[in-house]
């Protein structure tokens, strides 16, 4: 009879598959039993049992040698090593949110640890934690901190669902504009590094932006902080919200008439924002025109000047950008004569 998984539809599904003993060319036990137990204590994960992964391991590879520590017999020409392509294709079959998995490697005394969380759907969103340095008998409790990081990733995915729902059931006139901040808001207190969840507060508070100015500016601030401690996958979030947190807190600065901390944001912004110079040149253009005009303000007209040129090198000559951007060339040359 084969074995399958009922996952609890209110909890996260997780998938924790043996490590990669690099070394050894085995899957070690050890390192899973030891995440299976930390990360089961908490009440919102269902783990995947190990046996059902094993049968959809050879459901899907019938090669696969599940080589383990208690059987180090070598069979030449059998794949011993998980890696991201077995495990996308057993994280269709076992209907897991999440899937774990790595690989442990010893280098003489010491151990390294490279733990790979990757969610259904999205193969390409990989959060990676690491140990390295670390002695064998040193590795329960550095792997009891490791649980702590993923179980806080993971409570964040429940929870920006539950504020995604929220927003859904506000788009659908069943809840009201304050009551939705209230709710998103309430949901961002249990997860306060969420940027995701941040990023869904500012887009509804961008919806009356006369009234929310300070609102958007202090979550603004808030998500480009966050955005140097988080991978790309967050990024993504953002994008897919049509936000740019740069721009936004940017322009609450040049509407203050700050012009110092506007500046400030569009040169963070192009050192960090996930730019292309070909695919977004107008993009970048716009940036540096808005830079310009904010060092025009302040008078700095040599800064302007070299600005307004260098958003000229980015536009296009039909674009209403490009024009204003030569306005403000012709204009500090008037000034300069």
């Amino acid at each position: 009879m084969s074995l399958s998984a009922a996952p609890d539809s209110k909890k996260i599904s997780l998938a924790v598959f043996p490590f990669n003993n690099i070394s050894e060319k085995n899957l070690d036990m050890d390192i899973l039993a030891m995440l299976h137990a930390e990360l089961s204590g908490y009440g919102f994960i269902e783990i995947v049992p190990v046996e059902v992964i094993r049968e959809k391991f050879y459901e899907i590879e019938p090669g696969f040698l599940w080589t383990e520590k208690e059987d180090l017999v070598k069979r030449g020409g059998i794949l011993w090593k998980i890696e991201t392509k077995i495990v996308e294709k057993v994280n269709e079959t076992v209907s897991a949110d999440f899937s774990l998995y790595g690989d442990l490697t010893s280098i003489g005394d010491n151990w390294r640890v490279d733990a790979f969380l990757v969610k259904d759907g999205e193969p390409e969103s990989v959060k990676t934690f690491k140990l390295t340095g670390v002695k064998y008998n040193e590795l329960p409790a550095k792997l009891t901190v490791m649980s702590k990081s993923i179980s806080d990733l993971l409570r964040g995915d429940v929870v920006l669902k539950e504020a995604e729902e929220d927003i859904r059931q506000y788009k659908g006139g069943m809840v009201s504009y304050p009551e939705v901040i209230a709710k998103v808001k309430k949901h961002m207190s249990a997860v306060p590094q969420s940027l995701p969840l941040r990023a869904l507060l500012l887009d509804l508070y961008l919806e009356d932006r006369d009234r929310n100015r300070e609102d958007i500016l202090s979550e603004g601030l808030k998500i480009i902080d966050l955005l140097k401690q988080q991978e790309n996958s967050d990024t993504r979030y953002l994008l897919s919200l049509a936000l740019d947190p740069f721009d936004t807190v940017a322009g609450i600065y040049e509407k203050k008439q700050d012009w110092s901390n506007a500046i400030i944001i569009r040169e963070k912004a192009l050192g960090f924002f996930p730019y292309n110079s070909e695919l977004h040149r107008e993009g970048i253009g716009r940036n540096y025109y808005y830079i310009a005009d904010s060092y025009e303000e302040k008078g700095s007209r040599e800064k302007a000047m070299d600005n307004y040129k260098t958003a000229v090198s980015y536009l296009q000559s039909s674009s209403d950008f490009f024009k204003q951007a030569m306005e403000g060339i012709d204009r500090l040359k008037e000034k300069g004569e």
